[in-house]
C-alpha cells in the first residue's frame, strides 16, 4: 500500500540497544525574545556564544545538534507561567524554560520529505528539511522531515539511518514515496567528540 505524506517532526522511539530507558529530557533556555517559533519535535541547536537554544535551520550539516524539544514553560507578559508543547516566537516576560531529549542513544521516528529512504541506507547519516514550519492545529507539532537526497557517509549530518519503521500501514511501505525511518543522532553535541561553540 502506497504511503500517504505526513509530517510530524522527530517522534521519540525509544533507545538503542543497550541504552537505559531514561525518558530523558534535559532543562535548556530560550531567549524571551527569540522571534522563530519551536515546534513540538523540532531539532535544536546552542545558540553561538550564548546559553540559550534556537531552531537548527538549514539541511542539517551545521553544528551539533543539541536535541528535539518537546515543549516549554513559558510567562506572558503580565501573565503566569504556561506550558506549552511549542515555543510561540513571540516576546514574553522571561527566558523560556525548554525542554529537550538529547539522551545521545535516543530513536526518533520521522518520515521522509518525498523520495522514499530505501532499506540500503540503514547505517548512513542524513540530514533534514524544515518542513512548511510546523503547526499549532492538534498540539503544536514539528513538519521537519528527513530528506533522501542528503544521505551521505560523512560526518556533519545530524542523524543516522537506524531502521526502517517497523510498523503496518501508512510510512511501512519502503518503495513508496513518504515512508517514515527510525533514525539516531549522528552529529549531537552529547555524542561528539569536538565542543560546540
Amino acid at each position: 500500500m502506497a504511503n500517504t505524506q505526513a509530517q510530524f517532526g522527530f517522534q521519540h522511539f525509544g533507545y538503542i540497544s543497550g541504552g537505559a530507558p531514561d525518558y530523558q529530557q534535559s532543562k535548556y533556555l530560550v531567549l524571551r525574545t527569540y522571534a522563530s517559533a519551536i515546534y513540538f519535535g523540532d531539532p535544536v541547536v546552542k545558540s553561538a556564544a550564548s546559553q540559550y537554544i534556537s531552531l537548527a535551520i538549514g539541511t542539517g550539516n551545521l553544528t551539533a545538534l543539541t536535541g528535539i524539544f518537546v515543549g516549554c514553560t513559558y510567562t506572558p507578559t503580565g501573565g503566569t507561567p504556561v506550558w506549552s508543547p511549542w515555543w510561540p516566537g513571540t516576546t514574553q516576560a522571561a527566558d523560556a524554560t525548554a525542554y529537550v531529549i538529547d539522551a545521545p542513544n535516543a530513536l526518533f521516528r520521522v518520515a521522509s520529505l518525498l523520495t522514499a529512504v530505501p532499506a540500503t541506507a540503514i547505517g548512513q547519516n542524513i540530514g533534514f528539511s524544515t518542513g512548511a514550519g510546523g503547526t499549532t492545529v492538534g498540539g503544536g507539532f514539528s513538519t521537519y522531515v528527513v530528506d533522501q537526497s542528503l544521505l551521505t557517509t560523512g560526518p556533519t549530518a545530524p542523524f543516522q539511518v537506524y531502521s526502517m519503521y517497523p510498523g503496518i500501514g501508512n510510512g511501512s511501505d519502503t518503495t513508496s514515496n513518504y515512508n517514515w525511518v527510525i533514525v539516531s543522532f549522528a552529529n549531537q553535541r552529547l555524542r561528539t567528540t569536538t565542543g560546540v561553540a
